[in-house]
Parts: C-alpha cells; sequence; structure tokens
C-alpha cells in the first residue's frame, strides 16, 4: 500500500485502525452509557419483568458462558423458539456475544415446515419458552441428539469471569424467516455487519428518529424480521425497549401503549386499522404516544390522516422485506399531499425498477429490485440486484411507491391500481368483515374480490353495494366478480394466503354451473 508523507520526516500521521462491526457490543454500549434505562417484557399472563441495560449485559454474561461451557463456538448454530420475552432477547444477546447463530424460529409456521429446518440445521440445543415447551419436546424425540433449554430456568453461574472470543464481523449474527405468503418460508440469514449497520441507519433522524427519551414497543414478534431491528436499535440509542406477545386484540394493545408509557409503536397497517376503528369507536385517546412506523400493505390515507391529525401521532410510513433487515425506505406522513406513499430509502440503500425486457432504471415503473449493506441475497438470485417481487414506482427524488406484489398487480387505462387500497374501500361498506382481491389473469386484468361478511348482513344486498362503491372509489372499475367465502387463510404474521385463497375461489367457481360478474357464493376456508 503506498503511504503519504506531508513535507517533513517530523510529521507523523495518524490513522483509523479498522475495528470489526459486531452487534452485541450495542449491548455493551448502552450497559456503559444508558446502564439505568430498561427492557421490560410482558407474558402471555400478564406478568411484568424488568431489567435495566446494565443488569440485562450482566445476565447475558452468564448465559454466553454457559454456551462455551456446552461447546457452542463462533459459527456453531442454535435454534430459539418462542415469542418475544426478556429472557429470549438474553439468550440472542448471549449468543451474538460468542460468535453463535440464533435461529428465530416463528411457533405459528407448520410443524412440517419447522422440522424440515432442524433437519437442515441439526443443532445442538434449541431454547423454548412456556408457549413452546410441547411441540420442542416433540421435536427433541425426533432429533436425539439435540438438547432442549428453558429459556427462562435459571442457569449455573460461574466462578470464572466470561472471555468472549474473537471472529470475524462476517460472522452469522441470527436468522429470521419469511412468513410464507407464497409457500415454505425462506431463509434470510444476518451478519453482524449488517445488523449493526442496520440499526444505525434505523436510528437516523429521517428515519425512525429513535433517542433515549423514547420507550419504543414493536407490536411485531423478534422473530418477524427482528421486530424491525427494535432489539438492536434501542440499546444503540439508549430508547428502553417493551417486547409484548403475540395478541390481536386492540384493546389490548392500547392498554400496553398506555400503562408502559409508549413514545413510538412499531405496527404493520393491519394493527393500526383495527386500533384507530378501536380508538374511534371508544372516543379514546394517547397519553404518551408521539409516532408510529407502520409498515406491511400501504396505509389508507384516510386512516393515517385520522392518527395524525386527530390522534396527534406522527405516521412513518416504511417499507422493507425480512430480506432487507427489514428497514429500507421511509416517509413522514403529510396530510396536505394525498399520494402516500413509502417515503425514500435511508442511506445504505439503493433502488432500481426493472422492466419487462430486463432493462433496470433508477425511475419509472416495474419490479422493484434493492441492493445494499444489509441486503440478504439468494444464490439463485442474478447479479447484486434483490428482485423484491413488488411492482412498484420509483419518482422523482428516489421516492418509492409500491404498488403490489408482481403477481397481484393491475393497470387499468395505463395507471397500476393498488389491491391494498382496493381492500380497504371493500372494508368500509356495511356487511364487509373483510375483503382479498386475488388477480387471476394479469394480462386480461381478470380479478375476483373475494369477501367475508358481517354478522346479520344481506350477501346479495351487501355485493350490489360492493360493485357501486368500488366503481365510485375507482373511476368506474369494478372487479370481474366478487365471491363470498366464509374465512381467509391466514400466515403466521397475519397475511391472507392469497395463493391458497385463489385455490379455494377457483374450485368455487368450477363448481358453480353458471359463472357471470358480480356473482356471489359461499365456500369454506382451505
Amino acid at each position: 500500500m503506498k503511504t503519504h508523507t506531508f513535507g517533513s520526516s517530523d510529521y507523523s500521521t495518524a490513522r483509523v485502525l479498522p475495528l470489526p462491526l459486531h452487534a452485541h457490543t450495542l449491548l455493551t454500549h448502552a450497559a456503559q452509557v444508558h446502564a439505568s434505562a430498561t427492557v421490560t417484557s410482558v407474558a402471555l399472563d400478564g406478568t411484568i419483568t424488568r431489567q435495566s441495560y446494565a443488569q440485562l449485559a450482566k445476565a447475558v454474561d452468564q448465559r454466553s458462558a454457559e454456551l462455551q461451557r456446552q461447546g457452542l463456538l463462533p459459527g456453531d448454530a442454535l435454534v430459539s423458539f418462542g415469542l418475544s420475552s426478556l429472557d429470549q432477547l438474553t439468550w440472542l444477546y448471549a449468543a451474538l456475544q460468542q460468535g453463535v447463530t440464533t435461529h428465530l424460529f416463528n411457533p405459528q409456521h407448520r410443524p412440517e415446515d419447522l422440522a424440515l429446518f432442524l433437519q437442515h440445521l441439526n443443532p445442538s440445543l434449541l431454547l423454548h419458552d412456556s408457549t413452546t415447551a410441547d411441540a420442542a419436546r416433540a421435536f427433541a424425540g425426533m432429533f436425539k441428539d439435540m438438547a432442549l433449554r428453558d429459556m427462562a430456568a435459571p442457569g449455573v453461574e460461574s466462578t470464572e469471569a466470561y472471555r468472549a472470543p474473537a471472529f470475524d464481523e462476517q460472522t452469522l449474527s441470527h436468522v429470521c424467516y419469511s412468513s410464507g405468503t407464497t409457500g415454505i418460508p425462506k431463509v434470510v440469514a444476518y451478519t453482524h455487519r449488517s445488523t449493526l449497520l442496520h440499526a444505525w441507519a434505523c436510528a437516523l433522524p429521517d428515519a425512525m428518529a429513535l433517542s433515549s427519551t423514547d420507550r419504543v414497543m414493536p407490536l411485531m414478534q423478534n422473530f418477524h424480521a427482528s421486530a424491525w431491528g427494535a432489539p438492536f436499535v434501542c440499546p444503540l440509542v439508549g430508547a428502553e425497549l417493551v417486547l409484548v406477545p403475540l395478541n390481536r386484540d386492540p384493546a389490548q394493545w392500547f392498554h400496553w401503549i398506555e400503562e408502559h408509557k409508549i413514545t413510538v409503536l412499531g405496527a404493520v397497517s393491519a394493527h393500526w386499522l383495527a386500533l384507530a376503528h378501536y380508538m374511534r369507536a371508544h372516543g379514546l385517546r394517547f397519553s404518551t404516544l408521539r409516532r408510529t412506523v407502520v409498515g406491511g400493505t400501504r396505509l389508507p390515507f384516510e386512516v393515517a390522516l385520522f392518527i395524525q391529525d386527530v390522534l396527534g401521532v406522527e405516521v412513518c410510513h416504511a417499507w422493507g422485506m425480512t430480506e432487507t433487515s427489514p428497514l429500507a425506505t421511509i416517509e413522514r406522513f403529510d396530510s396536505n399531499n394525498a399520494s402516500l406513499r413509502h417515503g425514500k430509502p435511508v442511506f445504505g440503500i439503493e433502488m432500481a425498477v426493472q422492466d419487462r425486457q430486463g432493462g433496470c432504471s433508477t425511475k419509472g415503473t416495474g419490479e422493484l429490485m434493492v441492493r445494499g449493506h444489509w441486503v440478504a441475497h439468494y444464490p439463485e438470485g442474478d447479479g447484486e440486484w434483490l428482485a423484491t417481487g413488488d411492482f412498484a414506482t420509483l419518482h422523482d427524488s428516489a421516492q418509492l411507491e409500491v404498488i403490489d406484489r408482481m403477481e397481484d398487480a393491475l393497470v387499468c387505462n395505463g395507471n397500476p391500481l393498488c389491491s391494498a387500497l382496493i381492500e380497504h374501500q371493500a372494508r368500509l361498506v356495511p356487511g364487509v368483515a373483510d375483503a382479498a382481491l386475488l388477480v387471476t389473469g394479469r394480462d386480461s386484468n381478470h380479478c375476483v374480490l373475494a369477501w367475508i361478511a358481517a354478522a346479520e348482513s344481506d350477501p346479495a344486498a351487501v355485493d350490489l353495494a360492493l360493485q357501486q362503491h368500488i366503481a365510485s372509489a375507482f373511476n368506474g372499475w369494478v372487479p370481474t366478480h366478487c365471491t363470498l367465502v366464509e374465512s381467509f387463510p391466514y400466515t403466521p404474521s397475519a397475511k391472507v394466503q392469497k395463493h391458497l385463497l385463489k385455490e379455494q375461489v377457483t374450485r368455487l367457481h368450477n363448481n358453480s354451473e353458471t359463472l357471470a360478474p358480480r356473482f356471489s357464493c359461499r365456500g369454506h376456508e382451505s
């Protein structure tokens, strides 16, 4: 390497020494600088556990030493099978410190999928909590060399001080599994380097803008794209973290927000649709919540307007996926701009759209392509860009508008239609409990609006009202058919499994003697 001198040999030049980027140093920092800030864990039975970052770091050292005594070395893997909790977080950081990779299993995934992953991993240790104990014992019977460990059980304290091993920053930190919307969940592995850089990006002022004055509650579990990075970005800035179990009750979410004085809420659009409806119905307001980061499908403009202008909570609309760690873009909702989109890339993320001929551009409409410092790629991928499977438009200044999944994309009179917004409009029709738009022929714009009836509704009257309301909302456009079904098949992250619903609706239509547009029938979930 060529060296540079500055005139006289009397001058010496200081150079920055590269230090490895290790994810566990986030907690080391928090324990030193934000020692009294806390992590709170709420159990399914309502039990609350709380530790300061200093106490958590001490507990992590004990668990790291236990992993070391069991012979787990950097590069080895363990499975963490349970819900978000202080215990799970302790083991996660212990594994990070020891260089061991944590595979965060989703208890709601199909047992056969989890068994397939275990067979591939063949881990020596499976951690479980009270909610997964029975399933863990069943897996242990299938894998004789795999030890079970209750996350909450006390360990044997060592009299010797723990010494962390040295390992490369590209060592895998943890692994998450996608929601499995289109079949078997995909495996997404992160590194220490990517995890730390993603946390840094999340904390930026124009991203999540977190600080030591915040109390953060993600409604997503740790196994759901690392709870959007909350377990890493909170210790980075000294924000307090509140971990809650899986729950689909907006009344409970509101109670947790108030009880724990939450200032920043992480939630998907489905959470906010339910929470906004609940609060509007009961005339409720928040006392501490001041910002929410919203992901998932596009949040309807009028819901964002209610959250920000009525509830007084700033709305930050984000886009990402498990493969992007997940934060990629974010924007702050502007009530004066009716075109609610998904924001601009944070530093470290680049985007392009690919047309049907395979050409990429930084502006236009097509399949969204992404690359960056914390973007995971599949071996079968082509080149340095990750094909997201999302149909999107990149506007001026790299502003992103995700329209739909590629297989669900519709274009009417040259204008893309968003299925999430169509589904939202359908839910506004009295008598409709839920709705899902299924595109069965992209080139022909053939689609079916499957819907679930609310209690004591007249299906025929609702069906007609659906057609009229959607035609009014979308300049005369209506779906090819409206089909009434009993229920939807959902993923563990509460997304509709549209590939299964398409099969269900196809069987219903094939079993019908005649089928004309705007026909309604009743079926059952697959």
